[in-house]
């Protein structure tokens, strides 16, 4: 399955064309409008919904900016020396990997968290103006993107399990988790915290990736809004006159942070940082990315009910087989070196048995479903794992 289609089918369900009139953003009350349909349309109450503004339109978009600049490229430990350099500069605190992560990433230093906002207008506003050292309207000739992303699990920057992980990711020193491909599909949402200036002026927070090359976020937790070129400085003397926001004054008011944190606490993941928890939730998001293309696959033929489009639909099957066998491999990559995790007692092997077992059974419903609304051409059994 070829990235190039796996976008297309994105883009389509996603990423709303701006050529037809009722889809372009032409000012700031189309944008809040646009979001509002997706939200209604989502029918995710539960969720927590952030965002991030680009300022053109990328072929690696939504991605952290260590996988672009190829720094890790035959040094496994960049991120390590990096933070020991900060420190003994006293360009950060002499304190956890994450805080010092987090302070590289707001020094323009390479970092595998990505930014985003609680706020949907400071989103905006990075959509139409570039980063602060370039002048305002020199990307005015490039299309801007926004993304929504719906979050339904937070990760805290101070809890121990948020700290466990990002440890192991920076030391190595885990060998059921180090170069395993299947966490790749981990990522996790870190909340902000308030020690950062600029994080509260941003009202930001992370997406963290954890693995050593970049794993796409996946469809189901992702979608976006073009924010055409033609609009850019109309949008910038909007936010600026009607919300104060621009590049001096983009400070917000900290206010009700009991209610903030309240809500906040119900999602929290608090599980200790462990190899079954971590293969628990690369599974979990299996599930996720399956239930969201079942519900694609199925609009997409009631939409066509005359005559479903074969071509079309066979693209969307094979898609959605490439996203499985991504798991498969992962799982089956891990596996291949699990008796020397059970011998450290990382993981048991029932432990293993129930991972694999939900695994196959996800790909099996799955398989059901499709069938129980007519669509035979999908056949899960090749890719299900074999358990000795």
């Amino acid at each position: 399955m070829s990235e190039g289609n796996n976008q297309a089918m994105r883009k389509d369900k996603n990423i709303e064309a701006y050529q037809k009139d009722d889809y372009t953003i032409k000012n700031v009350a189309s944008y809040i409008n646009k979001i509002d349909q997706f939200i209604t349309a989502r029918k995710s109450e539960d969720c927590i919904l952030v965002y991030r503004g680009e300022s053109k339109c990328y072929d690696t978009s939504c991605r952290a900016n260590i996988f672009r600049r190829g720094v890790m490229d035959g040094n496994r430990f960049f991120e390590k020396s990096l933070f020991d350099a900060m420190r003994q500069d006293y360009l950060t605190n002499d304190k956890r990997y994450l805080d010092n992560a987090i302070d590289a990433q707001h020094g323009e230093f390479p970092s595998r968290l990505l930014d985003v906002t609680y706020n949907c207008l400071s989103a905006l506003y990075f959509a139409v103006t570039p980063y602060y050292h370039m002048p305002e309207d020199s990307l005015d000739h490039e299309d801007g993107m926004v993304f929504i992303f719906f979050i339904d699990e937070i990760f805290s920057p101070s809890a121990k399990n948020t700290n466990d992980n990002y440890d192991a990711i920076i030391n190595r020193d885990k060998k059921w988790f180090v170069d395993k491909i299947i966490f790749e599909k981990n990522h996790k949402f870190i909340d902000h915290t308030k020690l950062n200036k600029r994080i509260v002026a941003q009202q930001g927070a992370f997406i963290l990736f954890q693995g050593n090359d970049a794993s796409d976020l996946p469809a189901y937790m992702t979608y976006g809004i073009r924010i055409p070129k033609e609009a850019k400085p109309l949008i910038r003397k909007e936010l600026r006159r009607m919300f104060g926001i621009h590049t001096g004054t983009i400070y917000p008011e900290i206010m009700n942070l009991v209610d903030d944190i309240s809500e906040k606490s119900k999602k929290l993941n608090t599980e200790p940082f462990c190899c079954y928890h971590e293969l628990t939730y690369a599974v979990n998001n299996l599930k996720k990315e399956l239930d969201y293309y079942i519900d694609y696959i199925l609009d997409k033929n009631r939409q066509q009910k005359e005559k479903p489009d074969e071509v079309e639909l066979d693209q969307m099957l094979i898609c959605v087989e490439a996203v499985i066998n991504s798991y498969r491999i992962g799982l089956l990559d891990f596996a291949d070196d699990f008796c020397e995790y059970e011998k450290d007692k990382a993981i048991s092997r029932d432990e293993m048995k129930e991972i694999i077992d939900r695994y196959n059974q996800l790909v099996g419903e799955f398989t059901k479903e499709l069938s129980r609304y007519g669509i035979e051409a999908f056949s899960g059994v090749q890719l299900q794992i074999a358990i000795d």
